[in-house]
């Protein structure tokens, strides 16, 4: 852990970074979505698939949550919804607007990851 948040959480960090970055750049030349605002989306949503498993395999062989399991379910349910439907927003709304809403999502993701980590590891 580094600074206190696990690997999970700076995975986020820099792929919810990078994918906000995708999607302003985009947005900003005004530019409809395509396939790499779309996919960097879709990858934040298979990241956060991957999470959940590394959670079901941590309830059995890691540390034992600190906080809510039922708060830390909620809000990975939660985060699993964004990134999906932030996605099929952009297939019905085909207008540089939808670069925004899927840049949104990065930040989002982040935020999500490191209240979980919260969760799981000091409340």
């Amino acid at each position: 852990m580094l600074w206190g948040y696990d690997g999970w959480f700076w995975a986020s960090v820099v792929l919810g970074t990078l994918s906000c970055l995708v999607c302003v750049v985009q947005a900003m030349r005004g530019r409809a979505p395509s396939d790499l605002t779309q996919g960097s989306v879709l990858l934040l949503e298979a990241f956060l698939v991957v999470y959940g498993l590394g959670s079901i395999v941590m309830m059995f062989v890691g540390p034992e949550a600190s906080g809510s399991v039922l708060e830390y379910w909620g809000y990975l349910l939660t985060a699993l919804i964004i990134p999906a439907g932030t996605f099929i927003w952009s297939l019905v709304e085909r207008s540089s607007w939808s670069n925004w809403v899927l840049a949104a999502t990065g930040p989002t993701i982040i935020v999500m990851v490191y209240r979980m980590n919260f969760i799981w590891y000091y409340q």
